[in-house]
């Protein structure tokens, strides 16, 4: 674990010792005195002072990258050359430039990339992924994300849900985004955990998905078949599911929930939002030459909170 501060506390530290596959061996910590009592802690953890130090550490075979994303880019490449796999919290990186670099530096070494865009892993959003595949409320017409959870998780969950977004466009605080399938989405740019719950509302032709609470996991569905809730239930902690899909991509192949690729989507779009006029103009998205990020607006904005 390179990185142990509140999310690894909370949220990403706890299922890389508690799942089956998988064991936490040692942590890196700036901050040696929080560094120790963390290791101790949990899975009584080698605490290590220097990144070089965890980075060969014998047994070692993947790293967890939960630092700020002004690091992740220089610490997952010196993970990659030392032959480990890596999972990268999100926002993946600064830009997209970076994003690229990490995805090279693991494709060199022939590693693994994946980053912690954990609410795919949700049940609530898994369910809603199987619902639209079905067919369950028709073509999909709109969605809004309330702003209880980051704007790079909400554009990921766009990707996850609807695959490429084609253009942007933002005005009076709201950025509003248009599939390639047609569908539109609003969400503000601006975030804030206020104890609200993390909510979804999808509509199609023949229907309408309402995740009434991502976390706990309480969907409504309202289709030509009638109207019914439906609880996939929570996690153990928010984590477990993206951590639990890197052990099993690891240890058995499992596909990636989010790879390097599906990461740098997001922070392609973050970067072409702080370019994207307040008129409510629509600019075309390219990912594979977005605009360099305007950090001073993306601070602003708060684009990679």
């Amino acid at each position: 674990m390179i990185g142990a501060g509140d999310v690894c506390e909370r949220k990403g530290g706890p299922p890389l010792y508690l799942l089956e596959g998988s064991d936490l061996l040692a942590v890196h910590r700036r901050d040696q005195e929080k560094g120790r009592d963390f290791a101790r802690r949990h899975n009584d953890a080698r605490y290590c002072a220097s990144l070089d130090e965890l980075l060969g550490v014998e047994g070692i075979v993947a790293a967890y990258v939960a630092t700020p994303p002004q690091v992740h880019c220089e610490q997952t490449i010196a993970a990659a050359r030392a032959g480990k796999h890596v999972l990268c919290e999100k926002p993946m990186a600064m830009d997209t430039a970076e994003c690229r670099r990490m995805i090279t530096a693991c494709a060199e070494a022939n590693v693994s990339l994946g980053v912690a865009y954990y609410r795919r892993c949700y049940p609530s959003i898994v369910r809603v992924r199987e619902l639209l595949a079905e067919g369950a409320i028709g073509t999909v017409r709109s969605m809004s994300i309330n702003n209880q959870f980051p704007l790079s998780h909400r554009l990921d969950l766009v990707h996850f849900f609807f695959d490429r977004i084609a253009a942007v466009a933002f005005a009076d605080g709201v950025v509003r985004a248009r599939t390639v399938d047609d569908v539109t989405v609003e969400m503000k740019a601006e975030w804030g955990e206020t104890g609200v719950p993390e909510q979804i509302e999808i509509a199609g032709d023949d229907g309408r998905i309402d995740v009434l609470d991502l976390k706990v996991g309480r969907l409504r569905i309202r289709s030509a078949a009638g109207e019914r809730e439906e609880k996939p239930g929570p996690l153990r902690y928010t984590h477990w599911g993206i951590v639990a899909n890197f052990v099993a991509h690891l240890n058995d192949g499992a596909p990636l929930a989010c790879s390097g690729e599906d990461g740098l989507m997001s922070t392609a779009i973050m970067d072409t939002v702080s370019h994207v006029a307040e008129d409510g103009s629509w600019l075309d998205i390219d990912y594979e030459n977005p605009p360099p990020l305007d950090a001073d607006r993306a601070a602003r904005l708060n684009l990679l909170g």
